[in-house]
């Protein structure tokens, strides 16, 4: 998962502040961005995941760097433009309304800002729920076609972008005019 996230940073390119990571989950996202010396914002619905990020962002020394916050990713409590740069990590097929949320990222996003979404692919689904049946546990995400949503949401929102197949996971970079 770790290799995941680096590639989607590596595909991103420059980014700048001031960024927001929705759907911290254990915060891996935030832990390598804040290690790549970023500030961020982070934010999970999750209080209980919040709280496993922030064990795992004092293991990296990192804590200092990242603002967490509870807060539902469909109904984010920040202006219109508020980042530069808005990520989302394996999230979309763990929320109610995946539409609402790239809505929501799309809208916060300041202008010529980044909007990045990644989540897994078929390869990476299957290697997910392999686990979950070794562990004898249920993977909740729900199945979404992920390249309808954010191409549909980008078009409408007039964001130019680029996807990339990489291994078990599928990166979008998009880019706010």
């Amino acid at each position: 998962m770790e290799e995941a996230r680096q590639r989607v940073l590596e595909r991103a390119g420059r980014i700048l502040e001031p960024i927001l990571d929705i759907g911290t989950g254990p915060g891996r996202m935030a832990y390598i961005l804040a290690k790549a010396g970023f500030r961020l914002t982070t934010l999970d619905i999750s209080k209980e995941a919040q709280e496993v990020a922030k064990i795992y962002a004092k293991r990296y020394k990192v804590l200092s760097k990242i603002k967490f916050i509870p807060m539902d990713a469909q109904k984010l409590r920040f202006n219109n433009g508020s980042f530069s740069t808005t990520i989302s990590a394996n999230l979309l097929h763990d929320v109610k309304n995946p539409h609402r949320v790239m809505q929501e990222m799309i809208r916060v996003t300041k202008p010529h800002g980044k909007v990045i979404v990644s989540d897994l692919n078929r390869k990476g689904k299957d290697l997910v729920n392999k686990v979950y049946r070794i562990n004898k546990e249920i993977h909740r995400g729900k199945p979404i076609n992920l390249k309808k949503i954010v191409e549909e949401n980008f078009r409408q929102s007039r964001i130019n972008f680029k996807e990339y197949d990489d291994g078990y996971i599928t990166i979008y970079i998009g880019k706010k005019i």
